[in-house]
């Protein structure tokens, strides 16, 4: 039996050397996808949260900063997998038994790992938004730090609120006070990675997106309701190399795919002052979650025109063209009397003129009658 491994049928956590093998697809302790799965999942969930503040995004433009996060809560369905509920990293001790569906034998889960309840990674953002649309980024930047190596994110999140395209046709109860909208979300973060009795480093990479539907209800002012329907996406890339000083190279080069899975969303915004704006709220779905966006700031610049306003102005508009259209009929009326006159007065006077005179007469009438057939077709 090798250096690293444990005792047969000892129940025991897994060597620091076996949870780093698991990321190596060529090392006979190693090739574990769904050993280490609940890292991709989590790190997932937790980069595809808190990308909406509001329901609806406003037309003055806006200005928005924060820093938010997204606590996860650890199910038991992510500390086994396979077929023969075997630990996973985050799972319980096990007995070193060779299991046929691996076909390969079993570790226990990582001492430290196992201890978790709950998992966050923590990110700025900011963002602007103008005309219905916003657009956010955020990042982070941890320096190696002992055992961690690095940790860096970079991301942006698109939204777009279309509830001003029907809200002036909603009830009056809900004029003003409904508004949907559609948000993606796109993370592309690094953690490396060195435990003790090791040189080198592990390097993950992580994707994660977030495509969703949000529905917004504001019962009144400072508070905004909020439920969403998306779906969520992640993967987790290894590599680098870890010499283990006891003996031993790791090349880590598997990759794995989180839960992906659908995500729901109840959360609530709240407006304070002129500026400060937390969200708190639950996730729902491949993970449970809490989001407590306690520290978040929005700014509007201008003022943004109700439905309600907007129906008054178009109502006005209305009656101020219903109120001009009988000054036009007149005018049409009073052109079409002139032109009666004229004709009576040209007719008296033809009679007095000679053929050539006449003619010139009939001449000036045929263009006065076009006029007032042009008046009556405007009144008509």
């Amino acid at each position: 039996m090798s250096a690293f491994a444990l005792p047969l049928f000892a129940a025991d956590w897994s060597s620091n050397y076996q949870a780093m093998a698991a990321f190596d697809p060529d090392n006979a302790e190693g090739n574990r996808p769904g050993y280490v799965k609940p890292i991709a999942t989590y790190v997932g969930s937790v980069l595809n949260a808190n990308w909406i503040s509001n329901a609806g995004v406003p037309q003055a433009f806006t200005f928005e900063a924060g820093l938010p996060f997204n606590i996860v809560f650890l199910k038991d369905r992510d500390r086994t997998y396979s077929k023969s509920d075997v630990p996973t990293i985050f799972g319980d001790k096990a007995e070193y038994t060779y299991d046929n569906n691996l076909q390969r034998y079993v570790i226990g889960g990582n001492k430290n790992l196992n201890g978790l309840s709950v998992f966050t990674l923590p990110y700025l953002q900011l963002g602007g938004s103008f005309y219905h649309a916003r657009l956010v980024f955020r990042g982070m930047y941890f320096p190696d730090i002992t055992q961690l190596r690095g940790y860096r994110l970079l991301g942006f999140g698109l939204q777009y609120s279309f509830g001003h395209f029907f809200n002036d046709k909603l009830p009056t109860g809900l004029r003003d006070h409904f508004d949907a909208s559609l948000a993606f979300g796109y993370n592309s973060a690094y953690i490396g990675y060195r435990p003790d009795d090791f040189s080198g480093k592990l390097d993950l990479d992580f994707t994660a997106m977030h495509t969703q539907l949000i529905l917004g209800y504001s019962p009144f002012k400072p508070v905004d309701l909020m439920l969403s329907f998306g779906y969520e996406t992640s993967k987790m890339e290894s590599s680098g190399h870890l010499t283990y000083d006891k003996g031993g190279d790791i090349h880590p080069g598997i990759t794995v795919h989180g839960r992906n899975g659908f995500r729901f969303g109840a959360e609530v915004a709240f407006s304070f002052g002129a500026s400060f704006h937390p969200v708190v709220g639950g996730n729902f779905g491949t993970v449970n979650a809490l989001n407590a966006n306690v520290l978040y700031f929005k700014q509007s610049f201008g003022e943004n025109k109700k439905a309600e306003q907007n129906a008054k102005d178009e109502s006005s508009q209305d009656a101020q063209t219903a109120a001009e259209a009988p000054a036009d009929t007149s005018g049409a009326a009073v052109a079409e009397q002139d032109y009666g006159q004229n004709e009576s007065q040209d007719s008296t006077q033809a009679k007095t003129l000679s053929p050539r005179e006449q003619k010139k007469l009939r001449l000036r009438n045929n263009t006065n009658g076009s006029d007032a057939q042009e008046g009556r077709g405007v009144q008509q």
